[in-house]
């Protein structure tokens, strides 16, 4: 069964305001998330909403936290998400720093005290549909084993970029910094099948198929081995060391202990393409970058070369019009959501 898109968003908002989360914000993580499901991105969509009401009810998320600005300027932003929702902390950020960006070649924002964002391509792709380069990134709890080591070391740190191209959208690019997104491992154990070999160790340290593992101590590989390392590392130097978060294993992601901070950290920049021979110049160069690199000769079997964010772009569309399929461990994960908040 397909869901319209604005049904299942208000659907999901519904379940956030029921655990006690403002409609702004509520609005705001159901937009997010629903979003990620449209670009069929499920490991992030609804799938996730039940993991926050978890921390929210437990005491570990505050879900009435305001922003706090702690310093900001014309090109950058300092802020608090006061232990509360990563999401609608993420979204007001964003907001904030286009704004600024309109004014400035170079701007940045970094969040602190937050806690999971969901994709990291959303905000991205908000600087891209404003006439910006934009990044998006966000540190982690230790997740994925650092290159020689048969421990988590360092989080799966996820980062993104988008660009706006003109008659092609956008480029778009999201990435965490394990082989897989620990989401579609989950979404493999709800379907009791099993992963490939190379994408997990189980919490001795030793490689396993069993998607069930991600439940019980597994530890992530990173992916190209010491290239997925350095880029991790790149990710908490800006989204912990610079923004003042926690870092390492000073970050406590889904946070489920009363009193307790997250301390998750995002860090965003923009580049403003008008500083630079303006925003038409920048898309028409960048129409024939993508017109090159898609018509380039295709191996045996391949009907069609994609541009980064095509292949979402081309699911979004499909899902405005015909709604979303959900896997069945979204739905499942949904349902124990709607079950927490007695809906």
């Amino acid at each position: 069964m397909k869901i319209p898109m604005n049904e299942l968003a208000a659907h999901a908002g519904e379940l956030m305001e029921r655990a006690g989360v403002p409609e702004p914000a509520a609005r705001r993580v159901a937009e997010t998330l629903v979003s990620a499901d449209a670009r069929n991105i499920h490991s992030h969509g609804v799938i996730r909403l039940a993991r926050y009401i978890d921390c929210i009810r437990s005491g570990g998320i505050r879900p009435d936290a305001e922003l706090k600005i702690i310093d900001e300027g014309p090109a950058f932003l300092r802020v608090s998400a006061n232990g509360g929702l990563g999401i609608p902390a993420s979204c007001e950020t964003v907001e904030r720093l286009i704004a600024k960006s309109a004014a400035m070649p170079l701007a940045a924002a970094s969040v602190s005290h937050s806690d999971h964002y969901g994709a990291a391509g959303y905000y991205a792709m908000k600087c891209a549909e404003a006439g910006l380069i934009g990044f998006s990134m966000s540190n982690t709890c230790p997740l994925i084993a650092v290159t020689g080591a048969a421990a988590a070391g360092i989080g799966n740190n996820p980062f993104a970029y988008a660009a706006p191209a003109g008659k092609y959208c956008a480029v778009l690019f999201d990435i965490c910094m394990s082989v897989v997104a620990s989401g579609k491992i989950m979404l493999a154990a709800a379907d009791n099948r099993p992963i490939p070999e190379g994408w997990i160790l189980d919490k001795h340290g030793k490689p396993t198929t069993d998607p069930q593992a991600i439940y019980d101590g597994a530890i992530m590989l990173p992916l190209g081995g010491h290239k997925g390392y350095g880029l991790a590392l790149m990710v908490e130097m800006l989204s912990g060391v610079l923004a003042g978060a926690g870092t390492l294993s000073g970050v406590n992601s889904w946070n489920t202990v009363p009193g307790r901070d997250a301390d998750t950290g995002h860090f965003f920049m923009t580049v403003n393409p008008a500083f630079f021979g303006g925003l038409d110049n920048f898309t028409a160069r960048m129409e024939k970058v993508i017109e090159e690199l898609t018509s380039a000769p295709r191996l045996d079997g391949v009907e069609k070369i994609y541009y980064p964010g095509e292949l979402e772009f081309i699911s979004e569309r499909r899902a405005q019009t015909e709604g979303i399929e959900l896997p069945e461990g979204s739905v499942s994960e949904l349902e124990r959501a709607e079950k927490l908040v007695g809906a």
